[in-house]
């Protein structure tokens, strides 16, 4: 068993050590190893769940209760379902090296990023968190697995010449209608999704959506999403309450993935990278900071339940507001030269 132990650590340091570094680590595993009795601890797919999943279906119950939409209740789902399934162990006792080890194992098998990897241990955190709540545990297992930390890259959004490049890549009024009402309104594509034409108040331009936590807002239509929006449902024959459909008989209601597959297509045509609704989102938000809208605004017309989240927004306008106060600290400099 020992000899198992010493040859899996070799395979994985392999990749980062020389062999030097490595004669020298099998050397001190060994002797570190030496006074212990060592057995393998069951936690295969062949244990049995006792109690997790029961207390799953309760904690998702909760969810719903306070508004999570489904997309998170499913991917909640998933990943508690799969840990408990494979742990195999009454939640009172799984330990932190229960989660370590199947963490682990996700990440062989699997492949993701560390940003992954930490949004999964936030699920297992808020589930584990919860029992804690209920006095199911006593302890959140959890707290013995340290943050794993990843670069937070800062997600640019379009700028204007590529906002225009995109806009004339349309070649039907739809899909103007689709680039510019995301933009104008900063809606999420589920929300885009779930409109319909009764919903547009063109005397006012305001649109009432429902986000997340089934929570409705108002957002706006600027003269551009007014006029194409317009024109495009001027020009519809179908009879189909949604306000975005397919272009095909019989109509059906556009999906995300539909809407996705649709931006895509004139980024690619239009020659600019990453164009997806999220970003029209981002572009919308960065725009309305650029012109000094404060960011508890911005918050309210995006939806955010949390400022942290709009902050996120907010970051490469504050990056061009660094990069101007760089070259007026320069220009300064060259004058007194």
């Amino acid at each position: 068993m020992k000899d198992e132990i010493v040859t899996a650590i070799l395979q994985e340091m392999t990749p980062v050590l020389d062999q030097e570094q490595l004669t020298r680590l099998k050397s001190v595993v060994r002797v570190q190893l030496c006074g212990y009795d060592i057995s393998k601890k069951e936690t295969g797919l062949m244990c049995a769940d006792q109690n997790g999943q029961n207390y799953l279906r309760v904690f998702l119950d909760t969810f719903r209760q306070n508004g999570k939409s489904e997309g998170t209740i499913e991917q909640y789902q998933l990943h508690l379902g799969r840990m408990l399934s494979y742990i195999g162990k009454n939640v009172e006792d799984i330990e932190d090296d229960d989660l370590i080890a199947y963490l682990e194992k996700y990440r062989t098998i699997r492949h993701v990023s560390n940003r992954y990897m930490n949004n999964i241990r936030l699920v297992f955190n808020s589930f584990f968190r919860w029992l804690q709540r209920k006095k199911v545990i006593m302890r959140n297992p959890v707290d013995g697995l340290e943050p794993i930390k990843y670069k937070q890259a800062v997600k640019k959004p379009l700028s204007p010449e590529e906002l225009e490049k995109v806009r004339c890549a349309c070649e039907q009024e739809r899909d103007l209608a689709i680039v510019e009402f995301l933009y104008s309104s900063a809606v999420r594509v589920s929300e885009l999704c779930r409109l319909n034409r009764d919903d547009i108040c063109w005397e006012s331009d305001d649109v009432m959506v429902l986000g997340k936590g089934n929570k409705e807002r108002e957002v706006y239509l600027n003269a551009r999403a007014h006029l194409h929006l317009r024109q495009y449902l001027e020009s519809r024959t179908d009879d189909n309450p949604a306000l975005f459909v397919g272009t095909r008989a019989p109509h059906e209601r556009l999906t995300k993935s539909g809407v996705r597959n649709i931006l895509k297509k004139i980024g690619s045509a239009a020659g600019v990278s990453k164009v997806h609704p999220h970003r029209f989102r981002r572009t919308s938000a960065t725009d309305l900071l650029r012109m000094g809208m404060p960011i508890e605004q911005v918050q309210e017309l995006l939806g955010h339940a949390d400022i942290k989240t709009t902050a996120r927004y907010s970051h490469a306008y504050l990056n061009e507001m660094d990069a101007a106060v760089k070259k007026l600290h320069d220009a300064i400099l060259l004058q007194k030269q």
